[in-house]
């Protein structure tokens, strides 16, 4: 992912886990984004009540890996 992405980080901080919405608030990309880096295994989501989750620090962690993150 060679493009600028605008990170919100204070949701990140407070949370152990974010919904999709939230996630796409925070990296400023698409839900169609995240679910393909979900498939390339980038990113791995938690199903719970119908919902997708993501473990907040697993997004930092991939974050930091393609050095968006410092």
């Amino acid at each position: 992912m060679n493009k600028e992405l605008n990170i919100d980080k204070s949701k990140l901080e407070d949370r152990e886990f974010i919904n999709i919405v939230d996630l796409m608030n925070t990296i400023g990309t698409s839900q169609n984004t995240i679910y393909r880096l979900c498939d390339k295994n980038e990113l791995k989501k938690y199903k719970f009540r119908g919902k997708n989750w993501f473990r907040t620090d697993e997004v930092k962690t991939y974050l930091n890996d393609i050095g968006v993150l410092k």
